[in-house]
């Protein structure tokens, strides 16, 4: 529960107001009974029918009652609203805090992290968390208090009739531990399961054209039927728990209740105890199993929630992030000069994937790297955009060491072009303007410069298009047009192409290779390709083999 105090504390008020109304329940509850036994002791008692009433005192009975139901009614009503309300507002900024921390943690993270869990974490868990408040706490601080009257008023009215009725108490409350701790034990396990079911189905669904490419509809299907039958067993098992559990402590509780009502009768007819006395004691009583049975169920939703809040909390304790030096550099426009110095980076438990790699980027020059797959092409252009730091080694822009600069200013200075542009639901108008406030104008310049206007305005509704997930119904070509507008209109010093024109037809090459060359213009670029003809833009070509630099040469003209 660590992880919800800071949550927990701004929502104080709300909490404490639905803690006094749950008091106010529990006593409600409480003084239901006594009621009908005043009636017995002092308007029935030993008479037979007929006697006379005492009109005023019924009359008083009644007004009673209704007094009891009506303050029951208004603290349940105020009580439901500010622990949902409560639990709502938890939610909201617990969701918000871990997706912010999310949005912080570092590239590598991210990759070696599924999606669907996360999705889980972020979604299912933390609503878990609101449900807590809303549901669970309130309910089991209520059968607390209920539990803890009961016991209270009958010691006061006969401890040692309330002693006997206590005599299950023991075995209730192992009975309520040893299931609470099998609850918590599965309800991980049940958590893990969710998280892999959500990837499995999160990583089928996002490739749903090489799925039905190879035909492999049915080995997804059975994919996810034998991770849904996983996560089904654990259900059935807590089920199976829970339906154990209530048959306990209906028998335990009915025990009781037989002990309460022989034990009783023989003390009412000794004079020991009255007929009302032993009516409270008897409702008291079978009531105990409602609340002893209500807290032991919200008892395992809580222990549930429990392994749900460590699944936000080892997010959230996650650090691995990049860091943002505190008073980094964020100086005016950069040069664009970029310098490695004896660069070597290794993935974590992994061989490097660069191996003490030194080259400078003069300002305004292209710099294409080559080589096979794995050589350390993308790599090195992560480390330069800072998606990573270097094992060992400096990268530096205009001398600076990037780690020096502020994260906000280095994101502004280099832009990213990769193989497949990513684009967002949406439509083509906030996907080129992404991340910048630009206004119409500038955003028909920047898609005119990346010879993307065209075929833009043969879209049915031009700019406003809304676009499908990941730009759905546009060619390759096109969509890595738009990914040059949304880079032009930023107007960075520094690109990174990564492959801008792999699988591209010669028609949607030529295109792009047009807004390529605009986009190139006066900038610094670092070109990743395997095509010699984009290769040949650049003013110097660097070959990279197992993370080495094993030739450099100039473009053939």
């Amino acid at each position: 529960m660590n992880v919800l105090r800071p949550y927990i504390v701004k929502q104080w008020r709300a909490l404490l107001g639905a803690s006094i109304g749950t008091v106010v329940i529990a006593l409600a509850e409480l003084a239901k009974p006594w009621p009908i036994a005043l009636i017995v002791d002092h308007v029935i008692g030993d008479r037979h029918a007929p006697f006379d009433v005492d009109t005023g005192f019924l009359l008083a009975i009644g007004a009673l009652i209704l007094a009891i139901a009506v303050a029951e009614s208004a603290a349940t009503y105020f009580s439901n609203l500010w622990l949902q309300s409560a639990g709502e507002r938890i939610t909201h900024e617990l969701r918000v805090a871990i997706y912010d921390h999310l949005q912080r943690l570092s590239l590598a993270f991210h990759q070696r992290t599924h999606k669907g869990d996360l999705l889980t974490r972020v979604t299912e868990d933390v609503n878990d968390m609101g449900e807590l408040f809303s549901d669970t706490l309130g309910e089991m601080l209520q059968s607390a208090l209920l539990a803890a009257g009961m016991t209270v008023v009958l010691l006061y009215i006969d401890p040692v009739l309330a002693l006997a009725s206590l005599l299950t108490a023991p075995l209730l409350v192992a009975v309520s531990f040893v299931f609470r701790r099998r609850v918590r034990e599965r309800a991980r396990k049940q958590r893990r399961q969710e998280g892999d079911l959500a990837s499995v189905a999160n990583e089928a669904l996002s490739a749903m054209q090489v799925v039905k490419a190879f035909g492999g509809e049915a080995h997804e299907s059975e994919r996810i039927r034998d991770k849904s039958e996983q996560r089904m067993g654990v259900g059935v098992e807590v089920a199976r728990l829970q339906a154990r559990f209530d048959g306990t402590i209906g028998v335990l509780r009915a025990f009781a209740t037989a002990v309460v009502t022989v034990f009783g009768v023989i003390r009412v007819s000794k004079g020991e105890l009255s007929t009302g006395d032993l009516i409270i004691f008897v409702s008291y009583t079978r009531k105990a199993s409602s609340p002893m049975r209500s807290f032991a169920r919200e008892a395992a939703k809580l222990t549930a929630a429990l392994a749900r809040a460590d699944r936000i909390a080892e997010i959230l304790a996650t650090d691995e992030v990049i860091v943002d030096k505190p008073g980094g550099y964020s100086g005016p426009r950069a040069a664009g000069e970029i310098e490695l110095e004896h660069v070597t980076f290794a993935y974590a438990g992994e061989r490097p994937a660069l191996q003490d790699v030194s080259l400078t980027i003069p300002k305004g020059s292209r710099l294409a790297l080559t080589g096979e797959s794995g050589a350390g092409k993308s790599t090195l252009s992560a480390l330069v955009a800072r998606f990573y730091d270097p094992t060992q080694g400096t990268v530096r822009i205009d001398g600076r060491d990037a780690r020096d600069c502020s994260l906000h200013w280095l994101r502004d200075q280099i832009a990213v072009v990769l193989q497949d542009t990513v684009l967002f639901s949406g439509t083509v108008r906030d996907n080129i303007a992404y991340g910048t406030d630009a206004t119409d104008h500038d955003i028909v310049d920047a898609a005119r410069a990346a010879a993307a206007h065209a075929f833009i305005q043969q879209l049915p509704d031009g700019y406003d298009t809304e676009l499908g997930p990941q730009g759905t119904g546009l060619s390759g070509g096109q969509r890595q047009r738009i990914g040059i507008a949304r880079t032009l209109l930023r107007n960075p010093p520094v690109i990174i192409l990564d492959e801008p024109t792999t699988s591209l037809d010669q028609a949607s090459e030529d295109q792009v290779l047009e807004g390529l060359d605009r986009l190139m213009r006066g900038r610094t670029c670092l070109l990743i390709t395997h095509s010699p003809r984009l290769a040949r833009t650049a003013d110097q070509i660097i070959e990279l083999d197992h993370g080495r630099i094993v030739q450099t040469e100039a473009p053939v003209a």
